[in-house]
Protein backbone atom coordinates (compact mmCIF):
# COMPACT_ATOMS: atom_id res chain seq x y z
CA UNK A 1 0.00 0.00 0.00
CA UNK A 2 2.96 2.32 0.91
CA UNK A 3 3.88 2.62 -2.93
CA UNK A 4 0.43 3.04 -4.07
CA UNK A 5 -0.57 6.21 -1.66
CA UNK A 6 2.89 8.01 -2.69
CA UNK A 7 1.73 11.96 -2.77
CA UNK A 8 2.50 13.86 -5.95
CA UNK A 9 4.10 17.79 -4.80
CA UNK A 10 2.02 20.72 -6.78
CA UNK A 11 3.70 21.76 -9.63
CA UNK A 12 6.55 24.33 -9.62
CA UNK A 13 5.10 27.84 -9.49
CA UNK A 14 6.55 29.79 -12.39
CA UNK A 15 6.11 33.31 -11.06
CA UNK A 16 7.11 34.85 -7.44
CA UNK A 17 3.82 35.88 -7.05
CA UNK A 18 2.26 32.26 -7.24
CA UNK A 19 4.39 31.27 -3.88
CA UNK A 20 5.41 34.85 -2.26
CA UNK A 21 3.36 38.26 -1.18
CA UNK A 22 4.84 41.03 0.05
CA UNK A 23 2.50 43.30 2.76
CA UNK A 24 3.92 46.46 2.69
CA UNK A 25 1.87 47.64 5.99
CA UNK A 26 4.31 45.08 8.29
CA UNK A 27 7.36 44.57 5.44
CA UNK A 28 7.36 41.11 5.62
CA UNK A 29 7.36 38.47 2.71
CA UNK A 30 4.39 35.55 2.76
CA UNK A 31 4.74 32.06 2.00
CA UNK A 32 1.06 31.57 0.26
CA UNK A 33 1.34 27.74 0.54
CA UNK A 34 2.71 27.72 4.21
CA UNK A 35 0.77 30.84 5.27
CA UNK A 36 3.41 32.42 7.29
CA UNK A 37 5.86 35.25 5.95
CA UNK A 38 9.53 34.44 5.78
CA UNK A 39 13.03 35.56 7.62
CA UNK A 40 14.68 37.83 5.68
CA UNK A 41 17.91 35.66 5.93
CA UNK A 42 15.94 32.35 5.38
CA UNK A 43 14.50 32.72 2.06
CA UNK A 44 16.45 31.05 0.14
CA UNK A 45 16.68 27.74 2.27
CA UNK A 46 13.12 27.96 2.78
CA UNK A 47 12.77 27.89 -1.33
CA UNK A 48 15.11 25.03 -1.33
CA UNK A 49 14.16 22.94 1.68
CA UNK A 50 10.51 23.56 2.08
CA UNK A 51 9.60 23.87 -1.70
CA UNK A 52 12.40 22.07 -3.28
CA UNK A 53 12.43 24.64 -5.72
CA UNK A 54 15.01 23.71 -8.56
CA UNK A 55 18.57 26.65 -8.34
CA UNK A 56 17.37 28.35 -11.71
CA UNK A 57 13.88 28.92 -10.04
CA UNK A 58 15.39 29.85 -6.81
CA UNK A 59 17.50 32.35 -8.14
CA UNK A 60 14.41 33.79 -10.12
CA UNK A 61 12.39 33.99 -6.83
CA UNK A 62 15.37 35.45 -3.95
CA UNK A 63 15.80 37.92 -6.61
CA UNK A 64 12.17 39.18 -6.55
CA UNK A 65 12.53 39.10 -2.82
CA UNK A 66 15.54 41.16 -3.01
CA UNK A 67 13.41 43.96 -3.97
CA UNK A 68 11.18 44.64 -0.89
CA UNK A 69 12.29 46.57 2.35
CA UNK A 70 11.73 43.29 4.73
CA UNK A 71 11.88 44.17 8.43
CA UNK A 72 13.40 42.04 11.04
CA UNK A 73 10.55 39.79 13.70
CA UNK A 74 12.05 41.99 16.52
CA UNK A 75 11.21 45.11 14.65
CA UNK A 76 7.69 44.60 13.07
CA UNK A 77 4.64 46.40 14.54
CA UNK A 78 1.73 44.19 15.35
CA UNK A 79 -1.90 45.41 13.71
CA UNK A 80 -4.38 47.35 15.65
CA UNK A 81 -7.97 45.96 15.66
CA UNK A 82 -8.93 47.34 12.54
CA UNK A 83 -5.93 45.24 10.56
CA UNK A 84 -6.43 42.07 12.09
CA UNK A 85 -6.97 39.20 10.97
CA UNK A 86 -3.44 39.99 8.89
CA UNK A 87 -4.27 38.66 5.07
CA UNK A 88 -2.64 35.86 4.15
CA UNK A 89 -1.18 34.15 7.46
CA UNK A 90 -3.54 31.50 8.79
CA UNK A 91 -5.39 31.42 11.93
CA UNK A 92 -5.18 29.36 15.11
CA UNK A 93 -7.74 28.98 18.40
CA UNK A 94 -5.69 29.87 21.15
CA UNK A 95 -6.13 31.36 24.65
CA UNK A 96 -5.31 34.83 25.82
CA UNK A 97 -4.11 35.44 29.93
CA UNK A 98 -6.83 37.52 31.77
CA UNK A 99 -4.69 38.92 34.49
CA UNK A 100 -4.22 42.65 34.14
CA UNK A 101 -1.71 44.02 31.50
CA UNK A 102 -0.80 40.71 31.02
CA UNK A 103 -1.63 40.00 27.16
CA UNK A 104 0.02 36.80 27.47
CA UNK A 105 -0.76 34.51 24.12
CA UNK A 106 -0.32 30.98 23.77
CA UNK A 107 -1.99 27.98 21.64
CA UNK A 108 -2.59 25.41 24.49
CA UNK A 109 -4.15 25.24 28.05
CA UNK A 110 -1.05 23.56 29.16
CA UNK A 111 1.54 26.31 28.44
CA UNK A 112 -1.07 28.83 29.63
CA UNK A 113 -0.96 26.83 32.53
CA UNK A 114 2.98 27.29 32.83
CA UNK A 115 2.35 30.87 32.62
CA UNK A 116 0.00 30.82 35.71
CA UNK A 117 2.57 28.82 37.26
CA UNK A 118 6.06 30.95 36.49
CA UNK A 119 4.74 34.52 36.30
CA UNK A 120 1.61 34.97 38.26
CA UNK A 121 3.23 32.52 40.88
CA UNK A 122 -0.56 31.14 41.78
CA UNK A 123 -1.31 27.37 40.79
CA UNK A 124 -3.16 25.74 37.91
CA UNK A 125 -6.66 27.53 37.98
CA UNK A 126 -9.65 26.65 36.10
CA UNK A 127 -8.81 28.73 32.10
CA UNK A 128 -12.03 29.53 31.64
CA UNK A 129 -11.69 32.27 34.64
CA UNK A 130 -8.58 33.54 33.96
CA UNK A 131 -8.06 33.55 29.96
CA UNK A 132 -10.50 33.51 27.59
CA UNK A 133 -10.46 32.26 23.77
CA UNK A 134 -8.67 34.23 21.28
CA UNK A 135 -7.91 33.56 17.11
CA UNK A 136 -4.21 34.18 17.12
CA UNK A 137 -2.26 34.57 13.90
CA UNK A 138 2.04 35.01 13.82
CA UNK A 139 3.95 36.20 10.84
CA UNK A 140 6.81 33.77 11.60
CA UNK A 141 7.69 30.17 13.46
CA UNK A 142 10.73 28.78 14.72
CA UNK A 143 12.55 30.68 17.09
CA UNK A 144 10.79 33.89 15.74
CA UNK A 145 7.45 32.76 16.86
CA UNK A 146 5.15 35.33 18.71
CA UNK A 147 1.26 35.27 18.63
CA UNK A 148 -0.79 38.13 18.85
CA UNK A 149 -4.92 38.88 18.10
CA UNK A 150 -7.40 41.26 18.22
CA UNK A 151 -6.17 43.61 20.55
CA UNK A 152 -9.61 44.30 21.70
CA UNK A 153 -10.11 40.84 22.62
CA UNK A 154 -7.32 41.82 25.32
CA UNK A 155 -9.94 42.00 28.14
CA UNK A 156 -8.55 41.97 32.09
CA UNK A 157 -10.54 39.75 34.39
CA UNK A 158 -12.74 41.51 36.68
CA UNK A 159 -11.41 38.38 38.94
CA UNK A 160 -7.92 39.02 38.71
CA UNK A 161 -6.57 39.86 42.09
CA UNK A 162 -4.34 42.90 41.98
CA UNK A 163 -1.05 41.04 43.77
CA UNK A 164 -0.94 39.18 40.38
CA UNK A 165 -0.95 41.72 38.54
CA UNK A 166 2.47 42.13 36.42
CA UNK A 167 4.16 45.40 34.94
CA UNK A 168 4.88 44.08 31.57
CA UNK A 169 4.15 40.92 29.42
CA UNK A 170 6.20 37.87 29.91
CA UNK A 171 9.26 37.52 27.41
CA UNK A 172 9.10 33.96 26.41
CA UNK A 173 9.84 34.63 22.77
CA UNK A 174 7.61 31.66 21.97
CA UNK A 175 3.87 32.41 22.66
CA UNK A 176 3.54 36.21 24.28
CA UNK A 177 2.18 39.96 22.44
CA UNK A 178 5.02 42.91 23.23
CA UNK A 179 3.81 46.48 25.01
CA UNK A 180 1.18 46.19 27.63
CA UNK A 181 -2.46 45.74 27.14
CA UNK A 182 -5.06 48.05 28.51
CA UNK A 183 -7.00 46.82 30.85
CA UNK A 184 -10.46 47.59 29.12
CA UNK A 185 -11.06 48.61 25.67
CA UNK A 186 -13.17 51.53 24.29
CA UNK A 187 -14.27 49.58 20.92
CA UNK A 188 -17.56 47.65 21.09
CA UNK A 189 -15.58 44.86 20.75
CA UNK A 190 -14.46 44.96 24.23
CA UNK A 191 -18.60 44.45 25.51
CA UNK A 192 -18.87 41.41 23.41
CA UNK A 193 -17.09 39.98 26.19
CA UNK A 194 -19.68 40.56 28.72
CA UNK A 195 -22.11 37.40 29.35
CA UNK A 196 -24.50 37.02 26.12
CA UNK A 197 -27.68 37.69 28.73
CA UNK A 198 -27.79 41.02 28.94
CA UNK A 199 -27.92 41.49 25.19
CA UNK A 200 -31.12 41.83 23.13
CA UNK A 201 -30.64 39.97 19.46
CA UNK A 202 -30.10 43.43 18.05
CA UNK A 203 -26.97 44.58 19.94
CA UNK A 204 -24.96 43.30 16.93
CA UNK A 205 -26.86 46.21 14.60
CA UNK A 206 -27.88 45.35 10.97
CA UNK A 207 -25.67 48.69 9.71
CA UNK A 208 -23.11 47.18 12.38
CA UNK A 209 -22.90 43.95 10.52
CA UNK A 210 -23.12 46.00 6.96
CA UNK A 211 -19.63 47.83 8.36
CA UNK A 212 -18.02 44.67 9.17
CA UNK A 213 -18.39 43.37 5.43
CA UNK A 214 -17.94 46.11 3.88
CA UNK A 215 -14.57 46.74 5.86
CA UNK A 216 -13.49 43.32 6.38
CA UNK A 217 -15.24 40.26 5.64
CA UNK A 218 -15.37 40.74 1.81
CA UNK A 219 -11.82 41.06 1.34
CA UNK A 220 -11.68 37.68 3.21
CA UNK A 221 -13.40 36.17 0.22
CA UNK A 222 -11.98 37.90 -2.39
CA UNK A 223 -9.14 36.07 -4.59
CA UNK A 224 -8.27 38.83 -7.11
CA UNK A 225 -9.12 42.78 -7.84
CA UNK A 226 -11.88 41.80 -9.77
CA UNK A 227 -13.79 40.14 -7.14
CA UNK A 228 -12.68 42.58 -5.05
CA UNK A 229 -14.96 44.86 -6.83
CA UNK A 230 -17.51 42.50 -6.88
CA UNK A 231 -17.51 41.33 -3.46
CA UNK A 232 -17.27 44.59 -2.43
CA UNK A 233 -18.78 47.78 -4.34
CA UNK A 234 -20.98 45.94 -6.22
CA UNK A 235 -22.60 43.39 -3.90
CA UNK A 236 -23.54 46.52 -1.08
CA UNK A 237 -24.83 48.15 -4.21
CA UNK A 238 -27.47 45.93 -4.86
CA UNK A 239 -28.25 45.44 -0.90
CA UNK A 240 -30.59 48.26 -0.81
CA UNK A 241 -32.65 46.96 -3.73
CA UNK A 242 -33.30 43.01 -3.07
CA UNK A 243 -33.96 42.60 1.03
CA UNK A 244 -32.19 38.93 0.31
CA UNK A 245 -29.44 39.70 -0.36
CA UNK A 246 -28.71 42.36 2.27
CA UNK A 247 -30.09 39.69 4.93
CA UNK A 248 -27.44 37.08 2.86
CA UNK A 249 -24.35 39.98 3.17
CA UNK A 250 -25.31 40.35 6.93
CA UNK A 251 -25.44 36.28 7.68
CA UNK A 252 -21.89 36.01 5.76
CA UNK A 253 -20.42 38.81 8.50
CA UNK A 254 -21.95 37.13 11.46
CA UNK A 255 -20.07 33.98 10.33
CA UNK A 256 -16.88 35.70 9.83
CA UNK A 257 -17.21 38.15 13.28
CA UNK A 258 -17.82 34.28 14.98
CA UNK A 259 -14.57 33.20 13.48
CA UNK A 260 -12.07 35.56 14.83
CA UNK A 261 -13.84 35.90 18.23
CA UNK A 262 -14.30 32.40 19.06
CA UNK A 263 -15.39 33.15 22.92
CA UNK A 264 -18.77 34.24 21.25
CA UNK A 265 -18.81 31.86 18.57
CA UNK A 266 -22.20 30.36 19.48
CA UNK A 267 -23.73 33.84 19.54
CA UNK A 268 -22.24 35.27 16.29
CA UNK A 269 -23.68 31.67 14.54
CA UNK A 270 -27.12 32.07 15.73
CA UNK A 271 -27.11 36.03 14.73
CA UNK A 272 -26.14 34.56 11.05
CA UNK A 273 -29.42 31.85 11.20
CA UNK A 274 -31.53 34.45 12.37
CA UNK A 275 -30.38 36.39 8.80
CA UNK A 276 -30.50 33.57 6.72
CA UNK A 277 -34.16 32.88 8.29
CA UNK A 278 -35.22 36.11 6.95
CA UNK A 279 -33.48 35.77 3.39
CA UNK A 280 -34.56 32.24 2.34
CA UNK A 281 -38.13 32.97 1.87
CA UNK A 282 -37.37 36.10 -0.18
CA UNK A 283 -35.01 33.79 -2.04
CA UNK A 284 -36.89 30.16 -2.90
CA UNK A 285 -39.45 33.57 -4.50
CA UNK A 286 -36.50 35.06 -6.14
CA UNK A 287 -35.47 32.09 -8.23
CA UNK A 288 -38.79 31.25 -9.43
CA UNK A 289 -39.14 34.53 -10.81
CA UNK A 290 -35.95 35.64 -12.05
CA UNK A 291 -35.59 38.51 -14.44
CA UNK A 292 -33.22 41.11 -15.81
CA UNK A 293 -33.70 43.26 -12.58
CA UNK A 294 -33.08 40.38 -10.14
CA UNK A 295 -30.60 38.57 -11.83
CA UNK A 296 -27.46 39.62 -10.79
CA UNK A 297 -28.49 39.76 -6.97
CA UNK A 298 -29.40 35.81 -7.62
CA UNK A 299 -26.39 35.17 -8.32
CA UNK A 300 -24.42 37.11 -5.91
CA UNK A 301 -26.88 35.25 -2.91
CA UNK A 302 -25.90 31.76 -4.28
CA UNK A 303 -22.72 32.68 -3.09
CA UNK A 304 -23.38 33.71 0.46
CA UNK A 305 -25.87 30.92 0.73
CA UNK A 306 -22.47 28.63 -0.14
CA UNK A 307 -20.09 30.17 2.31
CA UNK A 308 -22.97 29.54 5.00
CA UNK A 309 -23.89 25.96 4.28
CA UNK A 310 -19.78 25.47 4.56
CA UNK A 311 -19.67 27.09 7.49
CA UNK A 312 -22.19 27.05 9.65
CA UNK A 313 -22.48 24.07 12.36
CA UNK A 314 -26.49 24.00 11.91
CA UNK A 315 -26.20 23.84 7.90
CA UNK A 316 -24.72 20.91 6.38
CA UNK A 317 -21.24 20.31 8.68
CA UNK A 318 -20.66 16.96 7.12
CA UNK A 319 -19.99 19.22 3.34
CA UNK A 320 -21.25 16.62 0.90
CA UNK A 321 -22.83 14.17 2.84
CA UNK A 322 -26.20 15.51 4.34
CA UNK A 323 -28.90 13.26 5.87
CA UNK A 324 -31.46 16.33 4.83
CA UNK A 325 -33.88 14.57 2.08
CA UNK A 326 -35.03 18.10 1.43
CA UNK A 327 -32.26 19.00 -0.73
CA UNK A 328 -33.37 21.79 -3.22
CA UNK A 329 -32.04 24.45 -1.24
CA UNK A 330 -28.00 22.72 -1.05
CA UNK A 331 -25.22 24.63 -1.89
CA UNK A 332 -24.14 21.85 -4.21
CA UNK A 333 -27.75 21.99 -5.80
CA UNK A 334 -27.28 25.82 -5.81
CA UNK A 335 -23.93 25.92 -7.68
CA UNK A 336 -24.86 22.83 -9.75
CA UNK A 337 -28.31 24.63 -11.30
CA UNK A 338 -26.85 28.09 -11.05
CA UNK A 339 -26.94 28.49 -15.09
CA UNK A 340 -30.11 26.83 -15.83
CA UNK A 341 -31.59 29.19 -12.87
CA UNK A 342 -29.95 32.24 -15.07
CA UNK A 343 -29.21 31.32 -18.19
CA UNK A 344 -31.44 33.69 -20.27
CA UNK A 345 -29.73 36.31 -18.53
CA UNK A 346 -26.13 34.42 -18.76
CA UNK A 347 -24.86 36.82 -21.44
CA UNK A 348 -25.40 39.83 -19.69
CA UNK A 349 -24.27 38.59 -16.48
CA UNK A 350 -20.91 37.63 -17.47
CA UNK A 351 -20.46 40.94 -19.82
CA UNK A 352 -21.67 42.75 -16.11
CA UNK A 353 -20.13 43.93 -12.86
CA UNK A 354 -20.47 39.91 -11.29
CA UNK A 355 -18.79 38.75 -14.36
CA UNK A 356 -15.90 36.88 -11.72
CA UNK A 357 -18.86 35.00 -9.99
CA UNK A 358 -20.31 33.61 -13.12
CA UNK A 359 -16.62 33.06 -14.02
CA UNK A 360 -17.20 29.92 -11.65
CA UNK A 361 -19.07 27.88 -13.86
CA UNK A 362 -16.83 28.40 -17.05
CA UNK A 363 -16.75 24.79 -18.80
CA UNK A 364 -13.26 24.34 -19.97
CA UNK A 365 -10.79 23.74 -16.80
CA UNK A 366 -7.69 23.86 -19.44
CA UNK A 367 -5.74 20.63 -18.72
CA UNK A 368 -6.86 18.49 -21.74
CA UNK A 369 -9.73 15.79 -22.49
CA UNK A 370 -10.42 13.26 -20.37
CA UNK A 371 -9.17 9.57 -20.86
CA UNK A 372 -11.90 7.13 -22.11
CA UNK A 373 -9.81 4.23 -20.43
CA UNK A 374 -9.81 5.87 -16.85
CA UNK A 375 -8.05 8.63 -14.82
CA UNK A 376 -4.08 8.88 -15.53
CA UNK A 377 -3.34 9.44 -11.49
CA UNK A 378 -1.83 6.35 -10.25
CA UNK A 379 -3.72 7.08 -6.98
CA UNK A 380 -6.96 6.73 -8.50
CA UNK A 381 -6.29 4.11 -10.96
CA UNK A 382 -5.44 1.93 -7.80
CA UNK A 383 -8.86 2.69 -5.92
CA UNK A 384 -10.81 2.19 -9.70
CA UNK A 385 -9.70 -0.88 -9.95
CA UNK A 386 -9.95 -2.24 -6.57
CA UNK A 387 -13.73 -1.04 -6.90
CA UNK A 388 -14.22 -2.71 -10.43
CA UNK A 389 -12.49 -6.49 -8.76
CA UNK A 390 -15.02 -5.99 -5.50
CA UNK A 391 -17.91 -6.76 -7.71
CA UNK A 392 -17.55 -7.48 -11.63
CA UNK A 393 -20.91 -8.61 -12.35
CA UNK A 394 -22.06 -7.22 -15.69
CA UNK A 395 -26.07 -5.57 -14.01
CA UNK A 396 -23.09 -3.31 -11.98
CA UNK A 397 -21.63 -2.05 -15.55
CA UNK A 398 -23.76 1.43 -15.18
CA UNK A 399 -22.49 1.73 -12.21
CA UNK A 400 -18.80 1.29 -12.78
CA UNK A 401 -18.88 3.66 -15.88
CA UNK A 402 -20.15 6.40 -12.89
CA UNK A 403 -17.36 5.47 -10.80
CA UNK A 404 -15.17 6.14 -13.92
CA UNK A 405 -16.04 8.84 -15.24
CA UNK A 406 -15.91 10.51 -11.66
CA UNK A 407 -12.40 9.44 -11.20
CA UNK A 408 -11.32 10.95 -14.61
CA UNK A 409 -13.38 14.55 -13.84
CA UNK A 410 -10.82 13.77 -9.96
CA UNK A 411 -7.85 13.56 -11.90
CA UNK A 412 -8.31 16.31 -14.34
CA UNK A 413 -9.96 18.48 -11.16
CA UNK A 414 -5.95 17.69 -9.74
CA UNK A 415 -4.54 18.77 -12.64
CA UNK A 416 -6.29 21.91 -12.52
CA UNK A 417 -5.54 22.66 -8.98
CA UNK A 418 -1.54 21.95 -9.35
CA UNK A 419 -1.28 24.11 -12.30
CA UNK A 420 -3.29 27.07 -9.85
CA UNK A 421 -0.81 26.25 -7.74
CA UNK A 422 -0.89 28.76 -4.68
CA UNK A 423 -3.49 30.79 -6.63
CA UNK A 424 -5.88 28.69 -6.71
CA UNK A 425 -8.81 29.11 -4.28
CA UNK A 426 -12.08 27.57 -2.73
CA UNK A 427 -14.02 28.58 -5.83
CA UNK A 428 -11.60 26.62 -7.81
CA UNK A 429 -11.75 23.36 -5.95
CA UNK A 430 -15.88 23.81 -6.04
CA UNK A 431 -15.39 24.30 -10.03
CA UNK A 432 -13.21 21.83 -10.83
CA UNK A 433 -15.49 18.79 -9.39
CA UNK A 434 -18.38 19.47 -7.45
CA UNK A 435 -20.21 21.14 -10.19
CA UNK A 436 -18.66 18.62 -12.75
CA UNK A 437 -19.42 15.51 -11.82
CA UNK A 438 -22.57 13.46 -12.63
CA UNK A 439 -25.78 12.79 -10.94
CA UNK A 440 -25.37 9.03 -11.56
CA UNK A 441 -22.13 9.49 -9.28
CA UNK A 442 -24.52 11.66 -6.36
CA UNK A 443 -26.75 9.16 -6.37
CA UNK A 444 -24.10 6.86 -5.56
CA UNK A 445 -22.71 8.82 -3.23
CA UNK A 446 -26.23 9.22 -1.47
CA UNK A 447 -26.42 5.77 -0.70
CA UNK A 448 -23.12 5.00 0.72
CA UNK A 449 -21.25 2.99 -1.98
CA UNK A 450 -17.84 2.39 -0.52
CA UNK A 451 -16.44 3.33 -3.90
CA UNK A 452 -18.78 6.68 -3.80
CA UNK A 453 -16.96 7.39 -0.45
CA UNK A 454 -13.79 6.45 -0.87
CA UNK A 455 -13.90 8.73 -4.37
CA UNK A 456 -14.89 11.74 -2.38
CA UNK A 457 -11.95 11.15 -0.04
CA UNK A 458 -9.55 11.56 -2.76
CA UNK A 459 -11.51 15.17 -3.46
CA UNK A 460 -10.62 15.88 -0.07
CA UNK A 461 -6.91 15.63 -0.71
CA UNK A 462 -7.66 18.08 -2.98
CA UNK A 463 -9.50 20.33 -0.30
CA UNK A 464 -6.50 20.58 1.47
CA UNK A 465 -5.04 23.57 0.76
CA UNK A 466 -8.63 25.76 1.11
CA UNK A 467 -8.57 24.68 5.02
CA UNK A 468 -6.99 28.32 5.77
CA UNK A 469 -10.21 30.03 4.64
CA UNK A 470 -11.93 30.90 7.89
CA UNK A 471 -15.16 29.87 6.30
CA UNK A 472 -14.13 25.88 5.93
CA UNK A 473 -12.08 25.87 9.05
CA UNK A 474 -12.44 21.93 10.66
CA UNK A 475 -14.77 20.89 7.32
CA UNK A 476 -12.02 18.82 5.24
CA UNK A 477 -11.57 17.52 8.96
CA UNK A 478 -14.41 16.17 9.94
CA UNK A 479 -15.67 14.92 6.05
CA UNK A 480 -12.32 12.64 6.60
CA UNK A 481 -14.22 11.65 9.75
CA UNK A 482 -17.72 11.02 8.21
CA UNK A 483 -16.10 8.92 5.11
CA UNK A 484 -14.61 6.89 7.86
CA UNK A 485 -17.96 6.41 9.70
CA UNK A 486 -20.35 5.53 6.75
CA UNK A 487 -17.64 3.60 5.44
CA UNK A 488 -17.68 1.13 8.82
CA UNK A 489 -21.60 1.01 8.15
CA UNK A 490 -21.09 -0.62 4.51
CA UNK A 491 -20.23 -3.65 3.05
CA UNK A 492 -16.68 -2.06 2.87
CA UNK A 493 -13.92 -4.74 1.90
CA UNK A 494 -10.84 -5.13 3.90
CA UNK A 495 -8.35 -4.20 1.08
CA UNK A 496 -10.65 -0.76 0.14
CA UNK A 497 -10.84 -0.43 4.52
CA UNK A 498 -6.82 -0.21 4.33
CA UNK A 499 -6.86 1.72 1.26
CA UNK A 500 -8.84 4.30 3.16
CA UNK A 501 -6.51 4.10 6.45
CA UNK A 502 -3.46 4.36 3.53
CA UNK A 503 -5.32 7.81 2.53
CA UNK A 504 -5.46 9.30 6.04
CA UNK A 505 -2.51 8.13 7.04
CA UNK A 506 -0.45 9.90 4.23
CA UNK A 507 -2.75 12.90 3.83
CA UNK A 508 -5.06 13.83 7.36
CA UNK A 509 -1.76 12.50 9.85
CA UNK A 510 -3.81 14.73 12.46
CA UNK A 511 -6.98 12.34 12.11
CA UNK A 512 -5.23 9.46 11.67
CA UNK A 513 -3.39 9.67 15.08
CA UNK A 514 -6.92 11.17 16.88
CA UNK A 515 -8.84 8.30 15.87
CA UNK A 516 -5.62 5.33 16.70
Amino acid sequence: MGAEVESQSPEEPTTPSQLLSYLPTYRVLVCLRCRYAIQPGAIARHLKEIHYLSRATRRTFVAFAAEFELAQPQDIVLPDESQFPVPFLSIQEGLACRFERCGYLCATSKRMKQHWRCTHQIPTSNESTFSTPVPLQTFFRGNALRYFTNPSLLVASPASPSEYSVDEVSNDGRSSTTGTTPATSTTHLDSRLLPLDQYSLGLVTNQGLLDHYRHSTYKSLSISPETDHAFGEVVLGLTPRFEFLRQGVMACAALHLASIDPANRTYYVFQSLRHQDQAIPAFRQAILHVDRDNCEAVLAFAFFLVICSLNSDTEDPRLFLSDDPDQHLHWINILRNGCSMLCLFWDALTAGPLAPFAALWEDDLGVGGPSADGPEDPLLGTLLAMVVAENPAPEVVEEHDAYRAAAVQLAAAGAFLRRRGPAASVWDALNAWPLRVAPAYLTLLKQDRPGALLLLAYYAILLRPTRGEWFLAGRVERLIDEIARRLKGTSCSAQLWEWFLAIRREYFPEEALRCQ
